[in-house]
Protein backbone atom coordinates (compact mmCIF):
# COMPACT_ATOMS: atom_id res chain seq x y z
CA UNK A 1 0.00 0.00 0.00
CA UNK A 2 1.77 4.06 -1.42
CA UNK A 3 1.19 5.94 1.60
CA UNK A 4 -0.46 9.39 1.37
CA UNK A 5 1.06 12.69 0.19
CA UNK A 6 -0.66 14.39 3.09
CA UNK A 7 -1.99 14.30 6.69
CA UNK A 8 -4.21 11.63 6.71
CA UNK A 9 -6.70 10.06 9.65
CA UNK A 10 -5.73 5.76 8.92
CA UNK A 11 -8.19 3.32 9.83
CA UNK A 12 -6.76 0.74 12.11
CA UNK A 13 -7.44 -3.10 11.16
CA UNK A 14 -9.52 -5.13 13.43
CA UNK A 15 -7.48 -8.46 13.03
CA UNK A 16 -9.67 -10.67 15.32
CA UNK A 17 -12.46 -10.35 18.44
CA UNK A 18 -13.13 -13.48 20.31
CA UNK A 19 -13.23 -14.71 24.01
CA UNK A 20 -9.44 -13.98 24.89
CA UNK A 21 -9.82 -10.43 23.21
CA UNK A 22 -9.02 -8.23 20.25
CA UNK A 23 -5.87 -7.54 18.02
CA UNK A 24 -6.13 -4.33 16.67
CA UNK A 25 -3.49 -3.73 13.89
CA UNK A 26 -2.57 0.65 14.05
CA UNK A 27 0.29 0.50 11.63
CA UNK A 28 0.96 -1.90 8.92
CA UNK A 29 4.11 -0.36 7.58
CA UNK A 30 7.95 -0.90 8.03
CA UNK A 31 9.47 1.31 10.29
CA UNK A 32 12.59 1.79 12.46
CA UNK A 33 11.03 3.27 16.09
CA UNK A 34 8.29 3.09 17.83
CA UNK A 35 7.90 5.30 20.86
CA UNK A 36 5.26 6.25 23.41
CA UNK A 37 5.10 9.69 24.48
CA UNK A 38 3.45 11.58 26.90
CA UNK A 39 2.37 15.09 26.53
CA UNK A 40 1.27 17.75 29.20
CA UNK A 41 -2.13 19.70 29.01
CA UNK A 42 -1.48 22.69 27.06
CA UNK A 43 1.91 21.03 25.77
CA UNK A 44 2.75 22.33 21.76
CA UNK A 45 4.88 19.76 19.99
CA UNK A 46 6.14 19.31 16.31
CA UNK A 47 6.09 22.50 14.73
CA UNK A 48 8.32 21.15 11.53
CA UNK A 49 8.46 19.23 8.91
CA UNK A 50 10.67 16.06 7.41
CA UNK A 51 12.94 15.92 4.59
CA UNK A 52 12.17 11.94 4.05
CA UNK A 53 10.49 10.39 7.46
CA UNK A 54 7.05 9.79 8.40
CA UNK A 55 5.23 8.95 11.31
CA UNK A 56 2.06 7.49 12.53
CA UNK A 57 0.78 8.97 15.66
CA UNK A 58 -1.84 6.83 17.44
CA UNK A 59 -3.83 8.24 20.28
CA UNK A 60 -3.62 6.33 23.37
CA UNK A 61 -5.65 8.88 25.64
CA UNK A 62 -6.42 12.13 25.12
CA UNK A 63 -6.41 14.11 22.22
CA UNK A 64 -4.61 16.53 19.68
CA UNK A 65 -4.88 20.07 18.04
CA UNK A 66 -3.59 19.04 14.84
CA UNK A 67 -2.65 21.88 12.10
CA UNK A 68 -0.78 21.02 8.90
CA UNK A 69 0.12 22.84 6.06
CA UNK A 70 1.99 22.21 2.47
CA UNK A 71 5.29 23.64 1.80
CA UNK A 72 4.85 25.04 -0.79
CA UNK A 73 1.33 26.93 0.18
CA UNK A 74 -0.22 28.90 2.64
CA UNK A 75 -3.49 27.29 3.68
CA UNK A 76 -3.19 26.13 6.90
CA UNK A 77 -5.50 22.54 7.69
CA UNK A 78 -6.53 21.26 10.91
CA UNK A 79 -7.96 17.96 12.11
CA UNK A 80 -9.06 16.97 15.85
CA UNK A 81 -7.40 13.89 16.62
CA UNK A 82 -8.92 11.76 19.64
CA UNK A 83 -8.45 8.58 21.39
CA UNK A 84 -7.84 5.40 19.32
CA UNK A 85 -7.55 7.27 15.89
CA UNK A 86 -4.03 7.66 14.19
CA UNK A 87 -2.69 10.47 11.92
CA UNK A 88 -0.33 9.76 9.24
CA UNK A 89 2.10 12.43 8.99
CA UNK A 90 4.12 12.48 5.08
CA UNK A 91 7.44 14.24 4.44
CA UNK A 92 7.55 17.87 3.23
CA UNK A 93 4.65 18.72 5.04
CA UNK A 94 4.98 21.23 8.38
CA UNK A 95 2.90 19.71 11.33
CA UNK A 96 2.49 21.10 14.78
CA UNK A 97 0.56 19.62 17.68
CA UNK A 98 -1.23 21.09 21.05
CA UNK A 99 -2.44 19.17 23.45
CA UNK A 100 -5.25 20.53 25.21
CA UNK A 101 -5.20 17.90 28.18
CA UNK A 102 -3.02 15.25 29.44
CA UNK A 103 -2.34 13.12 26.29
CA UNK A 104 0.14 9.64 25.44
CA UNK A 105 0.76 8.69 21.94
CA UNK A 106 2.12 5.63 20.37
CA UNK A 107 4.22 7.57 17.27
CA UNK A 108 5.82 4.94 14.84
CA UNK A 109 8.37 6.28 12.58
CA UNK A 110 10.10 5.71 9.32
CA UNK A 111 13.55 6.38 11.26
CA UNK A 112 14.95 5.80 13.84
CA UNK A 113 14.59 7.96 16.66
CA UNK A 114 18.33 8.42 17.59
CA UNK A 115 18.86 12.84 18.11
CA UNK A 116 21.47 12.59 15.11
CA UNK A 117 19.07 10.83 12.40
CA UNK A 118 16.39 12.69 13.38
CA UNK A 119 17.96 16.30 13.62
CA UNK A 120 19.73 15.59 9.66
CA UNK A 121 16.00 15.11 8.47
CA UNK A 122 13.96 17.63 10.85
CA UNK A 123 13.46 21.72 9.56
CA UNK A 124 11.77 23.83 12.67
CA UNK A 125 8.96 25.65 11.74
CA UNK A 126 7.19 27.67 14.17
CA UNK A 127 3.20 27.11 12.90
CA UNK A 128 1.60 27.20 16.38
CA UNK A 129 3.36 28.59 19.55
CA UNK A 130 2.04 29.58 22.90
CA UNK A 131 1.31 33.37 21.62
CA UNK A 132 -0.87 32.06 18.62
CA UNK A 133 -2.72 28.62 19.71
CA UNK A 134 -6.16 30.81 21.25
CA UNK A 135 -6.23 32.53 17.75
CA UNK A 136 -5.40 29.58 15.57
CA UNK A 137 -8.15 27.60 17.20
CA UNK A 138 -10.62 29.95 17.34
CA UNK A 139 -9.56 30.58 13.42
CA UNK A 140 -9.14 26.67 12.43
CA UNK A 141 -11.44 24.00 14.95
CA UNK A 142 -14.77 25.68 14.76
CA UNK A 143 -15.02 24.57 11.03
CA UNK A 144 -15.29 21.16 11.49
Amino acid sequence: MSLPNKSTLFKNIQRSIDSRGEILSIVDQSVCNVSLITCSAGSIRSNHYHHSDFHFMYVLEGEIDYFFKDLSSEKIYYLKIMRGENIFTPCNEIHATYFPIKTQLIVSSKYPRDQETYEKDTVRVPLITTENISKMLQKYAHKE
